[in-house]
């Protein structure tokens, strides 16, 4: 027991700061926050079996609401505004799954960093940052999706890097299909998760062109189809449920054909449903996904543009509350220290990458521009949170690069960096958790975020 816990204290040290950060007040504040008015009420469908719509694939939504009915869940709350006042314990139920694969998610990057190369030192430094990072800690406590499209997105590129290290095909396929199981998890839960799927594949074709032979191209071809057949499969199975148990007209009528909303009970367009195959109405409401997502084009004063978000331009105020002895407010706004630290390992990766051309590099640097240029060709309004998984690439480049210098340098500066990440967090955290504060640090607050808006 003594050489596992000395083997694995820095693991066990993230575990319990992960979990401490993630959950405690979870179920506060008992208001529906930002997109919770959104995400609740598409979770809240699924127990009415009321039709809704929504531009996301239905798998993050379905997961939390089959947690959600574990924990005793019934449709009530009505998530019309922001600052509605809500059940602790309900919220709680709702909350948990995001916090959980939240800090799955933070713990995921110390095997990943190892997996890259990196050292122990490096691995911890990796979770580290995410751990507290103040924009990473706000999108996991609340009833939102993207941490589940973080863990499995993160989750395929660790198998897939370990099925390369694999000496034989047999073990090798294995991974593989690990890889396309979460691959296919990641964009089923948003559209966003096709980038890890998207670098998969490049780097399949990649390892192909390093070593062309025919036996390898036999090979070649059962990975794709490998990561085209799970992953298709994996993303058509949730619309299945979707439609098994929303069977009943509601607020997502009008954003289908007339021959849709015939086969919901209670329409007002026919008296009787009429059935329409499986085929037919998974075509249309994929289309309509698009159509809606790619013509979204209502402002928001906390929207931003892909080229802002390096720098942490225009933080999301998610929740406010004010009363006599001070203000509460809520921010997804990060840690400057970890979003510097993700600018400097971009520079290092570009270094690194005309310098010593490894493969380690490569991959996190078409993994950062996977995540992130494709917004430039999106004219939909998008935030701040968009840039988080390009972001963790980022200081995975910083983790592994700058981890070189802390193996040979003496433990006195990575314990101080460390400090410096945890100080800020800690100075930003009333705004991450939306604690009272009294007036002086409310004003002090909202200058800090508006010198970055």
């Amino acid at each position: 027991m003594k050489n596992f816990l000395r083997q694995h204290y820095p693991f066990l040290i993230l575990l319990v700061l992960v979990l401490a950060t993630r959950f405690l007040f979870l179920s506060y504040p008992a208001e529906v926050v930002f997109d919770e008015v959104h995400f609740g009420k598409f979770i809240s469908a699924y127990f009415t079996q009321q039709y809704y719509f929504d531009i996301h694939p239905p798998l993050g939504k379905l997961m939390i609401a089959g947690v959600a009915k574990l924990s005793g869940f019934q449709a009530g709350l009505s998530f019309e505004k922001i600052g509605e006042a809500a059940n602790a314990q309900i919220l709680l139920g709702l909350r948990f799954l995001p916090a959980l694969f939240g800090s799955l998610f933070v713990l995921l990057i110390y095997p990943i960093v190892r997996a890259l190369g990196g050292s122990k030192k490096a691995a911890f430094l990796g979770s580290f940052l995410i751990l507290f990072d103040n924009a990473f800690l706000v999108e996991s406590k609340f009833i939102l999706v993207d941490n589940l499209l973080f863990f499995f997105g993160f989750l395929s590129v660790w198998f897939f890097l370990l099925a390369r290290k694999q000496n034989t095909f047999s073990k090798q396929i294995v991974f593989y299909i690990i890889a396309a199981l979460a691959s296919g998890v990641s964009f089923s839960i948003k559209w966003t998760g096709l980038s890890f799927w998207g670098i998969i594949i490049a780097f399949i074709f990649f390892d192909l062109l390093k070593n062309f032979k025919s036996q390898e191209i036999k090979k070649t071809f059962l990975k794709l189809s490998v990561f085209i057949i799970i992953p298709l499969v994996i993303y058509l199975i949730p619309f299945i449920i979707h439609f098994k148990i929303l069977t009943l007209s509601g607020p997502g009528d009008a954003f289908m054909s007339p021959d849709f909303q015939r086969t919901l009970v209670g329409n007002n367009i026919g008296s009787e449903t009429k059935p329409l195959p499986f085929w037919s109405k998974f075509n249309e409401l994929n289309r309509a996904m698009f159509s809606y997502s790619s013509g979204l084009k209502k402002e928001h004063p906390d929207s931003s543009k892909w080229y802002q978000w390096p720098l942490m331009k225009k933080p999301v105020w998610y929740w406010v509350k004010n009363n006599e002895g001070g203000s509460a407010n809520i921010y997804l706004w990060g840690n400057p220290v970890v979003w510097s630290s993700a600018l400097i390992g971009l520079f290092l990766g570009v270094w690194f990458l005309l310098k010593e051309r490894k493969y380690a590099v490569f991959f996190l640097f078409l993994g950062y521009l996977a995540n992130l240029l494709p917004f430039i060709f999106v004219s939909r309004v998008a935030f701040l949170y968009h840039y988080l998984p390009a972001l963790a690439f980022a200081l995975l480049f910083f983790a592994i690069l700058t981890g070189r210098f802390f193996d040979k340098h003496a433990s006195f500066f990575y314990l101080g960096y460390l400090a410096l990440v945890l100080t800020f967090f800690l100075v930003i955290s009333p705004l991450t958790y939306g604690f009272f504060v009294n007036p002086q640090f409310s004003l002090i607050g909202q200058l800090l975020i508006r010198l970055f808006r």
